[in-house]
């Protein structure tokens, strides 16, 4: 066998073992992951195998191309590096995207696991979902500016573009000023996150939840199916209700208006009742007293905890309903009502 043959041989052979090895990794993850039910043998070969066995790929490549640049000629050795290196940039930060993401997922199951009422979730998928498009944002424009500088044409006129940066850093700052403004919003939301994803908010008077948070927009996902896309420099600048900004837990409200002769204690006895025998509360309180008056009605008002905004808004449904009910079929004098009493005419 010649030298010629040996090298050969061998190059082929790095291709062919370094990608047995590989799938060989991979197999016993796949095995370890079914039979011990691990999420993270089950995340790397979803978001990692592909993407790390291209790398692979290619730095076997490369080492070929090194072990038989001898035999090969000069121009075509020198555009396949160029090639391979660039591809070997490509897949390097795919690979480090999708390791991201593999982190991410991880972070999150470990929150999933604990308590659903343990709203740390929200405030982790926030911060992660804002900082991964940052970085992938970051690595995307790395991955391009190192292209670029493989080729000689652009390093060679890399003085001429860094003398003229900062005039063109000025126009461009300048002509997209708004547009870097709510990139920086994004930024400020990740890090002091008045909103999260899930959250229940009220914003111009739509009530709905947080969908999607990206770093220029969000997406309000409201009750009745539509999707209000708001800046995200509007939860900067703007008052807005965050129904669940420390807790899921909320108050249940309903305001009715009645005659002064309605039976409060009676009324409050009964209203106990209702909520004690719902599933919608959740056992933290409720109270029902008289909260205001006028010329005509009284205004009472019934409060009771819930779990969420969902069961809250379902529970006044209820307990309005049973108010009114009752009221009307036990007490329908105490309704709203006009008096008009006779004036007699002075005797003459």
């Amino acid at each position: 066998m010649n030298y010629d043959t040996k090298k050969l041989v061998l190059a082929i052979g790095s291709i062919v073992g370094m990608v047995i090895i590989y799938q060989l990794v991979f197999f016993i993850l796949k095995r370890w992951s079914r039979k011990q039910k691990r999420i993270i043998p089950e995340l790397l070969n979803e978001h990692i195998y592909f993407p790390g066995l291209f790398f692979v790929l290619v730095v076997a490549l490369f080492f070929v191309l090194l072990l038989l640049e001898e035999y090969v000629n000069l121009k075509f050795f020198r555009v396949a590096r160029h090639i391979l290196t660039i591809s070997g940039i490509i897949t390097s930060g795919i690979l480090v995207i999708k390791t991201i993401t593999v982190f991410r997922e991880i972070t999150f199951n470990q929150y999933k696991v604990r308590n659903p009422l343990d709203y740390s979730l929200r405030k982790t998928k926030t911060k992660f979902q804002l900082i991964q498009r940052i970085l992938n944002f970051l690595i995307v424009f790395a991955m391009f500016a190192i292209i670029l500088m493989t080729f000689d044409s652009i390093r060679q006129i890399g003085g001429t573009l860094l003398a003229s940066a900062g005039v063109v850093g000025l126009v461009i700052g300048f002509a997209a000023q708004k547009s870097l403004g709510t990139l920086f919003a994004g930024i400020q939301i990740a890090i002091s996150q008045p909103i999260r994803i899930d959250d229940v908010v009220v914003v111009e008077e739509q009530f709905g939840t947080i969908g999607e948070i990206t770093l220029t927009y969000v997406i309000v996902n409201s009750w009745d199916g539509r999707r209000l896309v708001v800046p995200i420099s509007y939860f900067l600048e703007k008052p807005f209700e965050n129904w669940t900004r420390v807790s899921p837990e909320i108050v249940a409200k309903v305001k009715i208006h009645a005659d002064y002769t309605l039976p409060i204690e009676e009324i409050r006895q009964e209203f106990k009742k209702w909520i004690e025998t719902s599933e919608l509360w959740d056992k933290r309180r409720c109270n029902f007293l008289v909260t205001g008056a006028n010329d005509k009605t009284i205004e009472v008002r019934g409060t009771a905890t819930a779990r969420n905004s969902d069961d809250a808004y379902d529970l006044e449904c209820i307990i309005r309903e049973k108010l009114i009910t009752y009221i009307r079929e036990h007490h329908p004098t105490c309704l709203p009502t006009t008096r008009i009493s006779k004036i007699e005419s002075p005797k003459t």
